[in-house]
C-alpha cells in the first residue's frame, strides 16, 4: 500500500507541476477580449482561457478590472517542486519562458 500511495503522490505532484507550468506561461489575451465583449457575445466566454484570472469586476460605469495570478509566486512554487527532483527540468522550463517572452534566444 505504501508504493501505491507514493505513486499517487507522484501523480498528484506531476499534475501540480503541469498546472503551474501552464500558469507560468499563461497570457492575458483572452481577458482583453473579454473586456471588449458585448452582451450579444456572451456565448463566446466559454471559449476564453481565463485560468490565470483571480478576480474580475465590471463596474456600473462600465469600467473593467482584472487581477491575475502572481507569476513570481507561481515560478517560486515551480522552482521548489522541481528542485527537489534535480533532473534539469527546471532549467529547460526557465529557458523556454525566457525565449517565449523575448521572441528569441537571450
Amino acid at each position: 500500500m505504501g508504493t501505491r500511495k507514493k505513486r499517487s503522490g507522484q501523480k498528484d505532484r506531476q499534475e501540480l507541476i503541469a498546472s503551474l507550468r501552464e500558469l507560468a506561461g499563461w497570457k492575458n489575451n483572452d481577458v482583453v477580449k473579454l473586456a471588449f465583449l458585448g452582451r450579444e457575445d456572451v456565448a463566446l466566454v466559454d471559449e476564453l482561457d481565463l485560468s490565470g484570472v483571480v478576480e474580475l469586476k465590471r463596474n456600473a460605469n462600465g469600467t473593467f478590472e482584472a487581477r491575475f495570478v502572481d507569476k513570481v509566486r507561481v515560478l517560486a512554487m515551480l522552482r521548489e517542486l522541481m528542485e527537489e527532483r534535480r533532473d534539469g527540468e527546471l532549467e529547460g522550463l526557465l529557458d523556454g519562458l525566457c525565449r517565449g517572452s523575448d521572441g528569441g534566444e537571450g
